[in-house]
């Protein structure tokens, strides 16, 4: 997506629009607390999150959260829907630890693909489970196999012959590390979507990026929204 586009507000309508996008999806956000984390970073994440969760529950009373996990804390925040959750976590405890992204992305998608699978052959259950978008905010390079697992169950659901989109992922970069811009550029190459460093976060860039990776048209620049 262009630097511009993902820096300008949003206007209300199409707030609405893009909402009523993301309804249709289960929202999970993988969040970086490697040590690498503290300080400004750390606090950029939790006002972004804090407001994304806002403004999606403004718009959606309804709605059924997001979930949030975490590199290196046991924590996972489930269904959060009050913005106030993700101020308290943030407080418990300071990043520390490495990057495994590829560790906890597989049992992200381990435990989905486990719900696909146990629905499969009861109609019903298929129609329930909605189509997974996740969000992984990181400032740094992976200290694991992020691509095999991707890759693994990029096959997996495509030889089941999933729908077009069962499963999509996008990295945010924060953060201006250039190493962090290389990994992320050899995944751009490859099957995920990805969001270079372009300024500080906050909550239309998060929801500019989710919708780009659902609808393609919204990513000016292409990128490869299209995961599974």
């Amino acid at each position: 997506m262009r630097a511009e586009y993902l820096r300008q507000p949003l206007r209300a309508e199409s707030l609405q629009d893009a909402l009523q996008t993301l309804r249709n999806y289960d929202m999970t956000v993988v969040m970086d607390d490697s040590s690498s984390m503290t300080g400004s970073l750390w606090n950029e994440v939790e006002q972004a999150l804090a407001m994304l969760i806002n403004v999606a529950s403004q718009y959606d009373a309804s709605a059924a959260g997001i979930d949030i996990h975490f590199l290196n804390s046991n924590t996972t925040m489930t269904g959060v829907t009050d913005s106030r959750v993700v101020h308290e976590q943030f407080t418990k405890f300071q990043p520390c630890g490495p990057t495994t992204v590829g560790n906890c992305l597989s049992m992200i998608l381990g435990d989905y693909v486990h719900e696909l699978y146990a629905a499969k052959g009861r109609e019903d259950s298929c129609k329930n489970i909605k189509p997974l978008n996740v969000l992984i905010i990181t400032d740094g390079v992976s200290s694991d196999d992020v691509e095999s697992v991707i890759v693994y169950f990029a096959r997996l659901l495509e030889v089941d012959k999933w729908p077009l989109g069962q499963v999509r992922i996008q990295f945010v970069q924060i953060g201006n590390s250039r190493h962090a811009a290389q990994f992320l550029r050899k995944h751009r190459q490859d099957i995920v979507d990805t969001t270079p460093y372009i300024g500080q976060l906050h909550a239309d860039m998060l929801i500019k990026v989710l919708v780009g990776g659902i609808n393609r048209r919204m990513d000016t620049k292409g990128g490869g929204a299209v995961v599974f």
